[in-house]
């Protein structure tokens, strides 16, 4: 494995999952002063400012092992696994407060404690509506539908990174993209390790970086990894035998940076990929990967993308997105790519949204968001975001997609 496309190899050292650097946490922006009248512009004003570039791109600061790795060798796990890596079952755990307003709660907070997050990067939602949240520390804690921690394990092992991905397929197993081991693990509903499948490389069924794991129709996985010049798709057995992959480096059609998260919806036939670093979704065919269309450009307003970390699809048909760089939630038509639903603004309280990587559609009405930067998980009733829609989204239902 080598640097990144593009970027010198110093700067790859920290350029690999879309971390950002330390920098002082968002806060809400000061009052404005006073004003006094403008002045009659001068003949040789400078013409007004461009509008805002989107968001630098994040840097990962947390690769601590050495990127070289023979391809195709998979990376190695503990024998015997280290204790953390092993579940534990959480008896007696308090309900969080509830609010403040429009969370129904939150949980988290800064800390390696049971129950804190420490920059939490990935989640899901299990089928009875509990949360899985996997944070830099490489530990996943699952949290029932109320609130309350009832589980956590370690991934086995986190010298080289922490993974940024999770999935959980029919029989409740739960996926894992282990990012910086290039590999698949996949967990019992219980959290313990039952097998590992993957290893570094470019070639079909190899991953650089993983950044996404899911399960689509017919059980197959789907996967999303980058590196060099790699940026791709893959569809896979369960086992993780290759089935096909698409994508690659770049801006254009069929080309991707960072895909960085993956869903699927009722509707058959599409396959749906947060294209992060190009500041879109790519709508892919499921029977053959062929590029369809893309949602969603650079931007700060309704309908417009920074860096979206994370998607998913409700029963309605309609596309939520997790914007790190614009740190909100956005639902969007994944047909025309109209606003449908806005909500988030960056701050430190609770109830303020700082670089979210990640959200997951519960049972019912429930959304969790992760707010990353501020190490928390929130609790919230989707009609709360759908409630933001600009003149025209809001309440609006996307039509079934008729094609030919």
């Amino acid at each position: 494995m080598r640097a990144l496309r593009g970027v010198p190899a110093v700067v790859a050292l920290v350029l690999l999952a879309g971390c950002e650097p330390d920098a002082p946490p968002p806060s809400a922006p000061p009052p404005a002063p006073a004003v006094a009248p403008p002045a009659a512009p001068a003949a040789d004003e400078a013409p007004p400012a461009p509008p805002p570039e989107p968001t630098p791109d994040p840097l990962e600061d947390d690769l601590t092992g050495p990127l070289d790795h023979p391809d195709g060798v998979p990376f190695p796990l503990p024998d015997p696994l280290p204790p953390e890596a092993r579940p534990r079952v959480i008896e007696g755990a308090p309900l969080p407060e509830p609010g403040p307003a429009p969370l129904a709660f939150w949980v988290g907070g800064t800390g390696t404690a049971d129950g804190r997050l420490q920059y939490p990067r990935a989640i899901v939602a299990e089928a009875d509506g509990s949360a899985l949240v996997c944070d830099k520390t490489g530990r996943i804690q699952r949290w029932d539908p109320e609130g309350r921690l009832r589980a956590v394990v370690r991934t086995p092992a986190i010298a080289q990174g922490k993974p940024t991905g999770l999935g959980v397929d029919a029989e409740g197993q739960v996926l894992v993209a282990d990012t910086h081991y290039c590999r698949v693990l996949v967990y019992g509903p219980d959290l313990a390790l039952r097998r590992v499948y993957g290893a570094p490389g470019r070639a079909s069924g190899q991953f650089m970086f993983i950044s996404a794991v899911r399960e689509g129709p017919a059980g197959l996985h789907w996967t999303a990894d980058y590196g060099d010049d790699v940026a791709r798709v893959q569809a896979l057995r369960p086992d993780g035998a290759p089935l096909r992959a698409t994508g690659h480096y770049g801006t254009g059609e069929g080309e991707l940076r960072r895909p960085m998260s993956l869903a699927f919806g009722p509707a058959a036939g599409e396959v749906y990929v947060a294209d992060a670093v190009n500041h879109r979704i790519a709508v892919l065919a499921l029977d053959d990967g062929r590029w369809l269309r893309t949602i969603g450009r650079a931007g700060r307003g309704p309908g417009e993308l920074d860096f979206p970390y994370d998607i998913a699809l409700d029963d309605e048909g309609r596309l939520w997105v997790a914007e790190f760089g614009n740190q909100r939630v956005q639902v969007l038509d994944p047909h025309d790519g109209a606003c449908l639903g806005l909500w988030g603004a960056p701050g430190r309280r609770p109830g303020a949204l700082g670089r979210p990587w990640g959200l997951a559609l519960g049972k019912g009405d429930r959304l969790w968001v992760l707010d990353s930067h501020n190490d928390r998980l929130y609790a919230l009733d989707r009609a709360r975001v759908l409630e933001g829609a600009p003149a025209g989204g809001r309440g609006r239902i996307p039509a079934p997609r008729r094609d030919g």
